[in-house]
């Protein structure tokens, strides 16, 4: 495959993942330092913890698509086939109802996929 890499969506933003991601962790640093084991405690670590995954999955969801196609080259929409699915069973023509599906080759279920 080709060895150069495409930049029309752009790089994963790794900042915003850390800064999403550093502060409760480092929150939590400091209450393990501070405070005495009670109850109080137990409930700051499970917001802190929630706190910093709730950030790593909304990173993630922003990032999903330069992070899908960070190791993808620029002649890769060329060469990858996509298999479409419809979600519904497309009307007979006559109008009976839905036609039953029958059995179709591969080649003609695939489509090739361009940018």
């Amino acid at each position: 495959m080709c060895e150069t890499i495409s930049r029309a969506i752009g790089r994963p933003r790794w900042g915003w993942l850390y800064g999403a991601t550093l502060p409760p962790l480092a929150a939590l640093a400091v209450l393990e330092a501070v405070t005495p084991p009670n109850a109080l405690r137990t409930g700051l670590r499970y917001a802190l913890v929630l706190t910093a995954l709730a950030g790593m999955a909304l990173w993630l969801r922003a990032n999903r698509v330069a992070v899908d196609l960070q190791d993808w080259c620029d002649c890769a929409g060329t060469t990858v086939a996509v298999r479409v699915i419809e979600s519904r069973r497309p009307a007979v023509a006559d109008g009976r109802g839905p036609r039953q599906p029958g059995p179709a080759w591969a080649d003609a279920e695939r489509e090739l996929a361009t940018r």
